[in-house]
């Protein structure tokens, strides 16, 4: 065995001590990081030498050659993503839905002077009046103007929700985008992963760079992680591979015909199944809940105006003229509107309903008791679209509790793998001062091996 057998076992010592104060170093620096997962040096004792030590010709002893490092372990907490990937979908619908209904709310201004509820009441009041003083031309005018007033509310909300999806529909879009764009760059990370693997060395920080990618992915889509790094991991979407290995399928957007973009499979054209995600929830908000709204509308609508018209159009006006419709023809709140020919001559609105027969208020009477009519599911049209109100606050409120309380999990969930996989300075900083006495007394073998050979030498 050769005198310098000693110094080669502390070489190994303090290359590997050296080692691991760098890995400490890095943990150090990037305990702020976004996705970074604590690396631990793992040690192992290097291969013995064997040989008859003792000068038994029978016994074979073996001695220990020092340390190496033989791994850069990187902090795994797969199940702990899972749950965060779990929540950060839910997260993200919900926060949408949130987002949205909280702009659906200011639209309707209710309760308040300006909103449908007062307008409404304003418009039967003067039908009312009208009905009080029928030969009233200052009547008609009023019942004109509330009408007009009403209706232009009513095409106001319906435009600002219309608007509102068309901004989701733009939401949509740009995310969808985004996702492209990462399902691209994990498709390249596991690339260069393999690449690592094969080139025997161990790609911790890329990993960690793609499991943060993967992180914002399940904010905006629901999805499922199978396999680890490289060539073995899967994403997918509702069944259907977003990603696999170094290979990634694209989502493409395609108007239908509302213009509202609808997202397909690039490889076989098929509808993306979504079911969590901001992408997912904004979907929703736009196609379910906002046209949900919107039908109500339309529904109240064309009954106030088919009730309102079918009434005004057997009266006769004030000049005994036979009337026609008091609300143009259409179908949704989008073309609510007074009839050209009462806006240009208020006279023309209907309160008889017998013509020659002066003080008749029949037509008008008929048309204020309208409020008081269950003409929707058992309800009165003021009634009804009080209902929407409760029923968007409900929709708002719901949101709102769901949105709070997978924010709440989720970041419980973060804390409980930070704790885990995060980096602790107190941790790092006592590791710190392990290996540096591990080197240090690795350092003084050095010092006594050379004083050894120094006393061999001066006596040889």
């Amino acid at each position: 065995m050769s005198s310098f057998f000693g110094l080669n076992v502390a070489l190994t010592a303090l290359r590997a001590n050296q080692s691991a104060m760098d890995i400490t170093g890095h943990n150090i620096a990037n305990a702020n990081t976004e996705g970074y997962r604590r690396q631990e040096a793992v040690m192992t004792a290097n291969t013995p030498y064997s040989s008859n030590i003792g000068g038994s010709a029978t016994t074979i002893s073996q001695m220990g050659t020092g340390v190496i490092m033989s791994e850069v372990r990187r902090t795994q907490t797969d199940f702990m993503d899972a749950q965060v990937r779990f929540e950060n979908s839910l997260v993200g619908m919900w926060s949408a839905k949130d987002d949205t209904l909280k702009q659906v709310e200011p639209v309707l201004n209710e309760p308040g002077d300006t909103g449908l509820s007062a307008m409404m009441n304003r418009f039967w009041g003067a039908w009312s009046n009208l009905s009080a003083d029928p030969e009233s031309i200052s009547a008609r005018t009023t019942v004109v103007s509330t009408g007009t007033a009403l209706t232009n509310q009513v095409q106001t909300v319906y435009q600002n929700i219309h608007s509102l999806q068309t901004d989701l529909n733009t939401q949509i879009t740009d995310k969808t985008n985004e996702v492209n764009g990462i399902i691209q760059e994990l498709a390249d990370i596991n690339n260069q992963t393999v690449r690592g693997a094969n080139g025997q060395f161990q790609p911790n920080d890329l990993i960690d760079k793609r499991d943060l990618l993967i992180e914002k992915l399940s904010k905006l889509l629901k999805i499922e992680v199978h396999g680890s790094a490289g060539a073995n991991l899967i994403i997918s979407v509702g069944g259907h591979a977003l990603v696999q290995g170094n290979w990634s399928s694209k989502i493409t957007i395609m108007p239908d015909a509302n213009d509202r973009a609808q997202l397909k499979w690039s490889d076989d054209g098929t509808s993306v199944e979504l079911n969590g995600g901001e992408i997912g929830g904004l979907m929703t908000a736009r196609d379910d809940t906002l046209d949900g709204y919107l039908a109500s509308i339309d529904n109240m609508v064309s009954i106030m105006r088919s009730r309102v018209n079918g009434l005004h159009s057997q009266g006769f006006d004030a000049k005994g003229n036979a009337c026609g419709d008091f609300f143009t023809a259409g179908t949704t709140g989008a073309n609510f509107s007074v009839d050209a020919s009462i806006l240009a001559d208020p006279s023309r609105v209907a309160a008889s309903k017998q013509i020659g027969i002066a003080g008749n208020n029949t037509t008008a009477d008929d048309i204020a008791k309208v409020a008081g009519d269950k003409l929707i599911d058992q309800r009165t049209i003021g009634e009804t679209y009080t209902a929407l109100v409760t029923q968007i606050g409900a929709d708002a409120k719901e949101a709102t509790v769901h949105a709070d309380a997978h924010v709440y999990s989720l970041n419980q969930r973060l804390t409980q793998r930070d704790s885990v996989a995060g980096v602790s300075i107190d941790e790092e900083m006592s590791n710190m001062v392990r290996y540096q006495q591990a080197y240090n007394a690795a350092a003084r073998i050095f010092t006594v091996m050379d004083d050894m050979l120094k006393t061999l030498i001066s006596a040889v």
